[in-house]
């Protein structure tokens, strides 16, 4: 079971190996108890879930689509400034999970990990739950 299922159009082309094996890691230094288990198959057993579309609406689309199915999975929405994708756009994603959305430099492609990288070890320490500090869009 991956701990991260990833949905997205390939148009970024974004390495998302090194993004699995980080959020691994944070998994792996969370709180006991702090992650919870779906105990469902495959991909519904994911503890977070990447949208990364181009285009917005495809975004919202598919995020809600997961969500479908799994209402509180954690999303990270990924923008750049072509794709327009802006917080009116994640007030149209159902659930009740956390969002976050983060921006994608085509010019610096290491830049993203080392954000998630700040963003998943900070986390780990300051907060008791396995899921980072992120915006909640209800």
């Amino acid at each position: 079971m991956e701990p991260i299922t990833v949905l997205s159009d390939g148009k970024r082309r974004i390495a998302y190996e090194n993004i699995i094996q980080l959020f691994r890691e944070w998994l792996a230094d969370a709180p006991s108890g702090s992650v919870i288990e779906t105990h469902r198959g495959s991909w519904e057993n994911s503890r977070y879930c990447i949208v990364d579309y181009q285009i917005a609406e495809e975004a919202v689309s598919a995020a809600n689509a997961i969500r479908a199915f799994m209402p509180q999975i954690p999303l990270l929405v990924i923008t750049d400034f072509k794709s327009l994708i802006r917080k009116r756009h994640l007030q149209q994603i159902t659930g009740t999970g956390e969002m976050k959305m983060i921006l994608w430099n085509e010019q610096d492609p290491n830049h993203l990990i080392k954000d998630m990288q700040q963003w998943l070890h900070a986390s780990v320490y300051e907060s008791q739950i396995a899921i980072p500090p992120i915006l909640s869009m209800r």
